[in-house]
């Protein structure tokens, strides 16, 4: 059961930035939670209801998943050493 994944316009802009050796990186472990929403290394961000964070190297990607739709939601991206504070508001 293939997932939809669609990504937030920050986050698509964020990624756009980026080199293409990262960008390849983060958009394969996009890409993967089509397959999987869920994967092994996948936490909740803490004091965040259903918003779930996966790694790529020094980069985090924050996303909701709706099962009933089928639909990832990629919320943010970005480095690790300023990802959360956007959450901690």
């Amino acid at each position: 059961m293939a997932y939809r994944i669609e990504i937030d316009r920050r986050a698509l802009k964020f990624l756009k930035k980026l080199p293409a050796k990262i960008k390849r990186q983060i958009a394969g472990r996009i890409d993967a939670l089509a397959d999987d929403p869920f994967p092994a290394d996948a936490e909740p961000i803490q004091g965040q209801e259903a918003i779930w964070r996966i790694r790529s190297g020094s980069y985090r990607i924050a996303y909701t998943v709706r099962r009933k739709v089928l639909r990832v939601l990629v919320l943010r991206v970005g480095d690790r050493k300023d990802f959360y504070d956007y959450f901690n508001r």
